[in-house]
């Protein structure tokens, strides 16, 4: 009797379905978009007698991010989320956020000592509300502990301060 033969797909890009952000040891549930980004100041530097650039140095690196997220009822906070509201805890803390690849259960990029810059909340007719955040951090590391923003050039060393990088998918009950 012939049967199905199914392969398992092997995925070659990543995407949304596989990915966890976390802010400090608090999942974010019903996180639609989170957009993360590394200023890094670059300017063109210019002397008297030609107006064609004499340089381009990154001169004020700037880490930030973006979270876009669902508001959670009475119920969904409740369950999900200690029972409160991310809006009401912001002022005054900083966090570090995680991105965390599900597949491979490892911290991507962890943001370090965010504080709150903006947040804002769309309330839309026969749609969710959403709610949106805007951080602004002090470092970004990589999954090795090193910071993407710290090019050695500088004379004076800060060292980054992450609570935790070993932060991933596995410890947290996650699964892919």
């Amino acid at each position: 009797m012939p049967g199905f033969t199914p392969a398992q797909i092997a995925q070659n890009v990543l995407n949304g379905n596989n990915v966890a952000v976390m802010l400090g040891d608090q999942v974010i549930f019903f996180a639609q978009t989170v957009g993360h980004q590394i200023s890094l100041g670059t300017e063109q530097l210019y002397g008297i007698g030609t107006s064609k650039p004499q340089e381009v140095q990154q001169l004020r690196m700037s880490p930030s991010f973006s979270l876009d997220s669902f508001e959670l009822t009475a119920a969904g906070l409740a369950l999900l989320s200690n029972g409160q509201r991310l809006e009401y805890i912001l002022a005054g803390n900083s966090f570090d956020c995680h991105i965390i690849d599900g597949l491979t259960n490892t911290t991507m990029f962890t943001y370090v000592d965010a504080k709150a810059q903006n947040v804002s909340q769309s309330i839309p007719t026969n749609a969710p509300i959403r709610t949106s955040y805007s951080f602004l951090a002090l470092d970004v590391i990589d999954t090795e502990g090193n910071s993407l923003i710290d090019t050695g050039t500088n004379a004076i060393s800060v060292a980054s301060n992450a609570t935790s990088v070993a932060i991933s998918a596995a410890n947290l009950g996650l699964s892919a």
